[in-house]
Formats: structure tokens, C-alpha cells, sequence
């Protein structure tokens, strides 16, 4: 009995051997018609990918051309309101301070930092966008809200 078992296991392990040298062998005889489909696939990419960088390329050109070059040297001093507020920026290189004069006589003053490369300004902890425009600074909001907008003369 013990032998008729073993050698129905081992019939069966063979079997199961046998299968599974089939299954890879038609792997293999399926694989190299999908790896030149595969190359085909690739070969025909480049001339598709050449024109979307040259349309890139040309987004790219023309979305350079509207951006305006922030002047770097914008020291001074530059007034303005902002909800009855009066504000003073003091610019000195890349740093400065802001001065609020609340209708209240308050007056809070925040160290000002800023990235001409990002037309970003840090006051405070509140980042902000600017802008300039001859002898005025335009100051944002992160999201543009044209009523936070804020514009300091020289």
C-alpha cells in the first residue's frame, strides 16, 4: 500500500514538473512577439516625443517672453494704505522692514525679507507676491485677490 502511494506522489510530482517546463517553454515563444512589438512601439516614439519637446520648447519660449524682469535694486522707501492702515516698507537690498500705523496709533513693525527670482516677499511669517512697476511696489496675496491687493509709492 505504502508503495502504491509513493509512486502515485512521484507520478504526480512528474506531472506537475512536466507542466510547468511547458508553461515557461510557451512563455518564451510568446515573449519575443511582444518585445518586438515592444521595439516597434519604441522605434516609432522618438519622431512623437521630437515634437512634443519642440512644442514644449515653444511653450516654454513663449511663456518666457511675458514674464518681466523684476528690477533687483528696488531700495527706498515706499508709503501706502491698506484697510486704513498706514504702511511703510523701508527697502534696504534684499531686506527691510514694515511699519503699520494703525488709526489707532498702534504700530507693529515685521522684518521683511525678499526673493526677486520668485517675485516673493516675506513679512513677517506671511509670504506674499510683488510686483514693480516704475517707483511702485504691488503687493499680494498668494491667491491674487485683487481687495488684499496693497500698492506702496516711493
Amino acid at each position: 500500500m505504502k508503495l502504491k502511494t509513493f509512486t502515485l506522489s512521484l507520478a504526480s510530482l512528474a506531472s506537475l514538473s512536466l507542466l510547468v517546463a511547458c508553461s515557461q517553454r510557451a512563455q518564451q515563444v510568446q515573449q519575443p512577439a511582444a518585445q518586438q512589438q515592444t521595439q516597434q512601439t519604441q522605434q516609432s516614439q522618438p519622431a512623437a516625443s521630437s515634437s512634443t519637446q519642440n512644442s514644449n520648447q515653444a511653450a516654454t519660449s513663449s511663456s518666457q517672453n511675458t514674464v518681466t524682469a523684476q528690477p533687483t535694486n528696488i531700495d527706498g522707501t515706499y508709503t501706502g494704505q491698506d484697510d486704513g492702515d498706514r504702511i511703510t516698507l523701508v527697502v534696504t537690498g534684499t531686506t527691510g522692514t514694515w511699519t503699520e500705523l494703525e488709526s489707532d496709533g498702534d504700530q507693529k513693525v515685521k522684518q521683511v525679507t525678499f526673493d526677486a527670482t520668485n517675485q516673493r516677499m516675506i513679512i513677517g511669517d506671511d509670504a506674499k507676491i510683488y510686483t514693480v512697476n516704475g517707483n511702485q511696489i504691488v503687493v499680494d496675496d498668494m491667491d491674487r485677490d485683487p481687495s488684499d491687493q496693497i500698492v506702496l509709492s516711493k
